[in-house]
């Protein structure tokens, strides 16, 4: 999300992921249609990509929500359309049905809608406010989650469909409940941290629901677990979509204090197996170019630009194993007595706590803000105790105040 000077104008774009993963797309069908032999294969290769990968980046390209003080105009693949403030009717979140995450629909007085999934925009805190202020005339006081029945008010239960099974969830607009079979465990919205979803396609791994006193986990067999998932995006203002608090089994080198210095790192089991996934996928494509190579000698034909194009997919990929790794040993947060440090591999950036204003907390990252609103630096949620590193610094900040 970008926004103009003074906030007169807001613009919102299509995530970075998006744009991402339609040029690698593209990038793939150009690779395979270069090929020349087998044909066939590479013709079905392209023919299967090549309209998704134009489309995603397209649309990814083109997309664009922009808003000002009279009202808000936007396109997609196709022409601008655009609406006063006054001709919004209603504006709510409704669930999506792929990933369970909130989409914010705008329902305007003449039928049309405009409906903007998190998982395809950029962050929409500042567009949804801007909704709230502005769209006067609309019905609802706020953003509200919408279901078939209209809106989802009051406390809902979760329970899991085997009778075996007495863990259950309660929901409700304030707080959440969870009870492990012996005990119940109660939390504010305010003290929810994280809701570490996998996001597998066949919903087999569990997500792990993390508070400031306690953590539970449930899976695809809890009654409505795409309703609490959405809940809890929605109600819950320091929400993460990873893990804040990594289990000391999970952590590869302690982050325990240092010579007074408490450094935070992203060596963890969980970011070393990403790591090595683009090593196996280097490797993978090395191999299945000389199973081919092997493959087209036994039967007489040579084909240079297939076996060449798989090999350069191997060395692409272990071209970023070998970046990935590096920063997975280099890349750091310091925490001592007078400032907060990071450390990359372009170099180091150093903060006093003096500077700091607030850390700003996204689904997926935090961010240090000055008083002069630079944001100098950030980390990703997959940082070892990114919970424990917010609370070390919030303590020093209080200190210093």
């Amino acid at each position: 999300m970008h926004a103009q000077s003074q906030r007169e104008t807001l613009q919102l774009r299509p995530s970075k992921f998006v744009l991402g993963m339609g040029g690698v797309l593209f990038g793939y069908v150009l690779l395979f249609s270069w090929m020349s032999t087998p044909v066939l294969f590479g013709m079905l290769f392209s023919g299967a990509t090549v309209i998704p990968a134009l489309s995603l980046f397209v649309w990814a390209y083109r997309a664009t929500v922009v808003t000002n003080e009279n009202g808000l105009r936007w396109r997609g693949v196709g022409g601008w359309q655009s609406a006063h403030w006054d001709e919004v009717e209603d504006y709510f979140f409704c669930i999506s049905r792929n990933d369970g995450r909130p989409v914010s629909w705008l329902r305007f007085r003449d039928g049309r809608t405009l409906r903007l999934s998190e998982s395809y925009w950029s962050d929409q805190a500042e567009f949804r406010a801007l909704v709230t202020t502005r769209a006067v005339n609309a019905k609802p006081s706020g953003w509200l989650l919408r279901g078939k029945e209209g809106t989802i008010t009051g406390q809902h239960h979760f329970a899991y469909k085997s009778k075996k099974r007495p863990e259950y969830f309660e929901a409700d607009e304030q707080s959440l409940t969870y009870f492990d079979g012996h005990l119940l465990h109660h939390a504010a919205w305010s003290d929810v941290l994280a809701l570490h979803d996998p996001q597998d396609i066949f919903r087999r791994l569990p997500c792990t629901l993390e508070t400031c006193h306690w953590s539970a986990s449930f899976s695809s067999l809890l009654k409505e677990h795409t309703l609490l998932r959405a809940m809890v995006r929605q109600y819950a203002p320091h929400i993460s979509v990873a893990r804040l608090r990594i289990p000391p089994r999970e952590l590869l080198v302690p982050t325990e204090r240092d010579g007074g210095k408490r450094i935070f790192h992203y060596q963890t089991r969980s970011n070393r197996r990403a790591v090595a996934l683009w090593l196996c996928t280097g490797l993978v494509w090395w191999v299945l170019a000389g199973l081919i190579w092997w493959v087209l000698q036994g039967l007489g034909f040579q084909d240079d630009r297939t076996v060449g194009a798989l090999l350069t997919l191997g060395a692409l990929s272990l071209v970023t194993w070998a970046a990935t790794l590096w920063s997975y040993k280099v890349e750091r947060i310091i925490v001592d007595q007078e400032l907060v440090t990071q450390v990359r591999i372009r170099g180091q950036r150093r903060v006093f706590f003096e500077e700091i204003k607030e850390i700003e907390t996204g689904l997926d990252r935090d961010t240090l803000v000055t008083y002069s609103d630079e944001r100098p630096i950030s980390w990703r949620h997959s940082l070892a105790n990114v919970a424990e590193l917010r609370a070390e610094i919030e303590k020093h900040l209080q200190t210093k105040s």
